[in-house]
Formats: C-alpha cells, structure tokens, sequence
C-alpha cells in the first residue's frame, strides 16, 4: 500500500492498533510515526494537534498520512451531569459554543467533550482538513480508514 514511504499514522487509543494497521497495510513499522489521539476529529486547523503533525510531516519527511480507527471504537460518553460542582461554568461555556464561534465544528460542550458520534465522519473531516492545510505539502498523500481488528482488514474511507 505505501511501498518504502514515510508514514505518519494518526490512531485512537487502542491497544495493538498500531501493528494491526502495519500488517494489513503492508507498512515497515521502522518507517511509521505514531500519534495517538481520543478523538478521531481534528477540531481546529492551528490546535496543538495540527502543530505536531505539521512538525512531524517536516522533521520526519512524511509521504503519506493514515488516520485510522477501529471500526468498533466507542463514543467517549462524557456525561455533564457528573460534574455539578461546575454546572454554571458548563452553562457559560455552552452559551460561548452556541454564539461566540461560529466556525467552530461543534455546537454545544456535550458534542465537542465526546467528540462526535460518527466516527468515519470525524475521520473524513480530519483529512479534509489537513488536506486543505495550508502548511501541508501537495505531496503527502492522506487518507482515512477503519480497521476492522479481528481480521486486520482496513476499510478505506471515502466521501462522507
């Protein structure tokens, strides 16, 4: 799938997810950078997670970037209400979420805590995003994938 090339896989948190991901696409771990995230969403174009794949993209020579999770990965499922001694602030943030931001991509505390729901969703988003980048060569290839653990298979994911 990527021959020699410098990869940098954008994973979720899951134990052994790195080395299925090598396997089922053919990759030389010795030729991967590994970023671990919960979310599988990049939220903002210029957050802390941008930074270190831009940086890594540069320092590393990275061809190609694979954001990939499970494809049985669950939601984080954050429950608000477990925080009572913040209940005002929750309110004020979610006032900020609704009216003070407008281009960013969630609407309320809840979503943006737990990420999203759709998981392929937030993947294709992601690599729109860093596709789009300003800071990201032409040349580096990304795509997003699920990977289905049991049979170490990846599923592409295309236009959502």
């Amino acid at each position: 799938m990527t021959e020699n090339k410098n990869v940098l896989l954008i994973t979720g948190m899951e134990d052994k997810l790195e080395q299925s991901i090598c396997h089922a696409a053919a990759i030389q771990p010795e030729k991967t950078v590994t970023l671990k995230t919960v979310f599988s969403h990049i939220s903002q174009p210029y957050s802390d997670l941008m930074r270190d794949i831009i940086t890594l993209v540069f320092q590393k020579k990275i061809e190609e970037i694979l954001i990939v999770r499970s494809k049985n990965e669950q939601a984080a499922d954050i429950d608000l209400e477990d925080f009572p001694h913040v209940s005002d602030r929750l309110q004020t943030i979610d006032y900020l979420f609704q009216h003070g931001n407008p281009e960013f991509p969630f609407s309320n505390l809840d979503e943006w805590l737990n990420g999203g729901k759709n998981v392929a969703l937030g993947i294709q988003q992601s690599v729109d995003l860093i596709r789009r980048h300003p800071l990201i060569p032409s040349h580096v290839k990304v795509r997003g994938f699920l990977i289905n653990m049991e049979h170490e298979e990846l599923i592409e994911i295309e236009d959502y």
